[in-house]
């Protein structure tokens, strides 16, 4: 049974014969993120329910990816949860939209004397991690990684932080993150290859309560490394033997993000066929009740259990063997090409001119379920090479030209689609912005591209980079500008 809260019986709002409590938490089951909220506007009564951290954490477990993508959401406090579900909930709604404007846009000069080489929003959309290369700061520090807050208005003041690094870090990929630790700190995998063909690995820790970068802990692996994960406080990376056996490093962080509290060896089960020369990609699901490793390739997903423990007295040879507990091949040769890979568990291919969403179900009563949702695009469509796309939480962002009233090709726009909730698998782009009055005359040439999209605060990220005196390489100038699109 529920237990009343104390603010409830003292001052004499709860009354048995009005509100059953219980009946109140299971009619808010099957309620909405935003019917849970009106409820709770009724009266003084039902706003304590609805304000109880539990309600919210039984939406959170209900939500289609916050609780699998962003597991430290679990830990947060009741108004947290409540304020990221609303976020959702809303951006949700505006995607069913026929029509999506953007709330608010801010733009920035990004002046920085270097080579760019990634830039990245930190999970809820109000930092950004920039890497870029120069040697004119410091000849002994290569990379330079800045952490950076642009004013969103008045009293959002700017701020920014640098690290220049001995190491030069390769440029920024989808699997590197920033992602949140168990304890909601910011992390953040670096990596490089050393010139004597070792694999170089580095935690790079964002607080941005001082704030500060640094880089607490620094691995290296001789091994030749198809692929990595990180997510929470684990990293694993695997390796093809010459005998075709499938090896995994699995680590799990200490509280200070500087060595390893666990580091264990094991042997994947991979079914012959599915390794050698085939493309392998890993991803780390860590919302179940025990931490998942997902393995992908072009012909198979298979999931396993990261062992809690393993024996200290197994030979280096003969590590422990994991066994799949969900496998899914694909109905055809292959899944196709694989375009996309997000946290916890799901992957974006591209098959027969389909664009396909496959998720797995790992929860499910019933072994190797998932969901695998196909859409068609008429042109002008994410698929083409060159315009690349921009995927994030089943949204799909990409440049395109689209005609005008006259039949003529306009500059380029900003074309938007999402896949969230469709009612047919035949999906058309809807423009978002026009960027046609944006567009600097000659002798000045402008490349815009979908930089990053953050889930948590519905804000999407667009790179400017302007190159004046295109045709005097020694004369040539690039300014640099980020455009940052709120949608609630």
């Amino acid at each position: 049974m529920f237990v009343v809260p104390a603010s409830l019986s003292q001052h004499g709002v709860y009354s048995p014969s009005k509100f059953v409590v219980d009946v109140w938490l299971v009619i808010m089951r099957y309620l909405s993120v935003l019917d849970i909220m009106r409820l709770g506007s009724t009266c003084r009564t039902l706003h304590e329910f609805a304000s109880l951290r539990h309600v919210w954490r039984d939406v959170l477990f209900q939500h289609r990816f916050l609780d699998q993508c962003y597991p430290h959401l679990r830990s947060c406090t009741a108004e947290d949860i409540r304020h990221q579900l609303k976020t959702a909930a809303r951006l949700d709604h505006i995607w069913t939209q026929p029509n999506i404007a953007p709330k608010r846009l801010y733009s920035f000069p990004l002046d920085f004397p270097g080579v760019f080489q990634g830039l990245k929003f930190l999970p809820g959309g109000t930092w950004l991690v920039l890497l870029f290369h120069c040697r004119n700061l410091n000849p002994a520090r290569h990379s330079n990684l800045c952490l950076i807050k642009p004013s969103t208005g008045a009293g959002f003041p700017a701020a920014s932080t640098t690290f220049q690094s001995e190491i030069c870090w390769l440029p920024f990929l989808d699997q590197d993150g920033p992602y949140k630790s168990a304890r909601g700190d910011d992390l953040m995998l670096l990596r490089t290859k050393c010139s004597d063909g070792s694999n170089t690995f580095g935690i790079m820790h964002l607080n941005t309560k001082v704030p500060s970068v640094t880089i607490p802990l620094i691995f290296r692996t001789n091994v030749f490394v198809r692929n990595y994960a990180a997510a929470g406080d684990y990293v694993v990376y695997g390796w093809i033997t010459s005998d075709r056996r499938h090896f995994l490093r699995i680590m799990q962080l200490n509280e200070n993000y500087d060595s390893f509290r666990k580091d264990m060896t094991v042997e994947i089960d991979c079914p012959k066929g599915h390794d050698g020369k085939l493309r392998i990609r890993y991803d780390l699901r860590l919302s179940g009740r025990v931490p998942c490793i997902l393995l992908v390739s072009t012909r198979l997903m298979a999931a396993y259990n990261i062992p809690s423990t393993v024996p200290n007295d197994f030979d280096a040879n003969s590590p422990p063997l994991l066994t799949p507990f969900w496998q899914l091949r694909p109905a055809g040769v292959t899944f196709g090409c694989l375009i996309k890979m997000f946290h916890e568990g799901a992957i974006v291919s591209l098959y027969e001119g389909q664009i396909r969403f496959i998720r797995p179900d790992l929860d499910a009563s019933e072994p190797n379920v998932c969901v695998i949702e196909k859409y068609n695009f008429e042109p002008p469509h994410p698929q083409s090479s060159q315009r690349p796309c921009l995927f994030a939480a089943q949204r799909i962002f990409w440049l395109s030209s689209l005609p005008n009233q006259k039949g003529t090709t306009c500059p380029w726009q900003m074309a938007i689609e999402t896949t969230t909730g469709p009612e047919n698998d035949h999906r058309e782009g809807r423009t978002l912005m026009d960027l046609q009055e944006t567009q600097t005359p000659a002798p000045s040439a402008t490349t815009r591209i979908l930089q990053d999209w953050d889930e948590l605060s519905g804000r999407l990220c667009i790179r400017s980079v302007q190159s004046r005196f295109t045709q005097y390489p020694r004369c040539r100038r690039t300014i640099w500008r980020v455009t940052l699109v709120d949608f609630v």
